[in-house]
């Protein structure tokens, strides 16, 4: 692997490139957050991908689509990263510019890292900002001529973490989003199977019950949107069990949901390009979506 690097000035300047692909760059706060203390922006560039490591503003970054209808469906782009870093161009960028080419606005939430906080701050930085982030969208719906109860949410890893989040935990027609595309999720925690995602998230010696709050597995009810779940077999870094335990709560609670695992892709794929069989799954969702008629 290479070595990682601060991005010099010429690679930001590259980078800066593609965001202006996005229309807005909008904060998701007007005010000082509580838990942010000296903070700044961190990119790194490894590999001609770029990962932020160290957020100074939470934002999204609008990418609309050449969709010119009244009501747009719209949905809120979760990188991941294991809570450590955002993976902004395998798991971001390209996941809006692919939503945007069938007919949908995208917004890559740039959110705050559990991993650069300590106390009671690790937990609620990456949720609040997540919240937030489907609060505006619907704000601003009618400017962005989107349909406020067509907003989705598709999050990759530790994104699919916070996406399960904002699901479980949201509050109907606010900050809950109305459809959720989950992609080789993290979903139970478990001291167990202390994951990279774990201690980004829990730190050392966590609380049992605060640990069991974020098992989103258990807190499905009649109010979580419906969801496909993507995965691959062999994914070793977040194993199948993630998803198939989301799923099955899913179906107890008899929410619309479907689950696919395909046996090759491993972790991290993002749109899945070159990796086998499972370059076929952005495929598969825009049928589901389809059939949920989030999209004609």
């Amino acid at each position: 692997m290479s070595k990682k690097c601060v991005i010099p000035i010429s690679i930001f300047l590259f980078f800066i490139s593609d965001i202006i692909f996005a229309q807005q760059i909008i904060p998701l706060y007007n005010s000082a957050l509580d838990c942010d203390l000296d903070k700044k922006d961190r990119i790194v560039e490894e590999g001609g991908s770029t990962y932020i490591y160290e957020i100074k503003s939470p934002e999204i970054w609008y990418y609309p689509s050449e969709n010119q209808e009244s009501n747009k469906p719209a949905v809120l782009v979760i990188p991941g990263g294991g809570y450590t870093f955002l993976s902004i161009t395998n798991e971001g960028i390209s996941i809006a510019k692919w939503l945007n080419s069938i007919g949908i606005d995208a917004f890559m939430l740039k959110h705050r890292l559990p991993n650069n906080y300590s106390g009671s701050c690790k937990q609620i930085v990456a949720t609040q900002d997540a919240f937030r982030a489907i609060e505006l969208i619907r704000e601003n719906s009618s400017k962005w001529k989107i349909d406020s109860t067509n907003v989705g949410v598709i999050g990759f890893s530790a994104g699919g973490h916070l996406a399960s989040t904002i699901s479980t935990k949201g509050t109907l027609n606010i900050n809950k989003p109305n459809f959720a595309v989950l992609v080789y999720p993290v979903i139970t925690m478990s001291l167990d199977s202390k994951t990279w995602t774990f201690n980004s998230l829990f730190g050392k010696n966590p609380n049992p019950d605060i640990i069991k709050k974020y098992s989103n597995d258990l807190f499905v009810d009649n109010t979580t949107p419906p969801t496909i779940l993507i995965h691959s077999n062999n994914d070793e870094g977040t194993p199948p069990e993630n998803s198939i335990s989301y799923y099955s709560a899913l179906r107890k609670n008899n929410i619309p949901a479907a689950l696919h695992i395909w046996e090759d892709g491993g972790h991290g794929y993002g749109l899945g390009n070159g990796r086998g069989s499972i370059e076929s799954w952005p495929k598969i969702v825009h049928e589901w979506m389809k059939v949920r008629n989030i999209i004609d």
